[in-house]
């Protein structure tokens, strides 16, 4: 009996680790589809206010997942960063929370390298250029979802029965 339910525990230990990997996955593109939704607020902000960066992220704060970055930012600003290093910062410490690879946290951290640095329609025109980026990064991710979700599941269901066969 007792070989019994460590067999179930040993298979669904495996199964939420599948499920932990397939959620972190679907996480991190729900990030850039919410990331996609601040570069729109800032073009709007942009093309109808004319405010300052600090102005900026201050009123985009009500996306949940690129909250934090936007509110570390704001703060190494306020500390007397400029925005660039204070968008790199911001974006290396919460990019290990949101499970960003190397290659996601430079493709962010090129929107803080060009932000603010230039009239209105350039700042305009850069935004859309890094908008198609991240687009595109987020349609991969999609796709990537779609493939590998179900197979982290499955994988992680099927190394926790091997496991406990082996065991028990």
């Amino acid at each position: 009996m007792l070989k019994f339910v460590g067999g179930i525990f040993i298979v669904v230990c495996g199964t939420l680790g599948g499920i932990y990997f397939s959620l972190r996955l679907r996480r991190k593109a729900e990030f850039f589809e919410q990331y996609l939704m601040f570069l729109t607020q800032v073009q709007t902000m942009i093309s109808y206010g004319g405010m300052s960066v600090k102005g900026i992220l201050r009123e985009v704060r009500n996306i949940p997942l690129a909250e934090p970055i936007l509110t570390d930012t704001e703060k190494y600003m306020n500390e007397g960063e400029a925005i660039e290093t204070a968008w790199k910062k911001a974006v290396n410490e919460n990019g290990k929370k949101l499970h960003l690879e190397k290659s996601d946290t430079e493709l962010l951290e090129y929107f803080g390298n060009t932000f603010g640095v230039s009239d209105r329609e350039g700042e305009l025109s850069k935004i859309k250029l890094h908008e198609e980026l991240i687009k595109e990064r987020w349609e991969n991710l999609k796709s990537e979802m779609n493939a590998k979700c179900r197979v982290y599941r499955i994988v992680g269901m099927f190394c926790g029965v091997m496991t406990a066969v082996l065991i028990c």
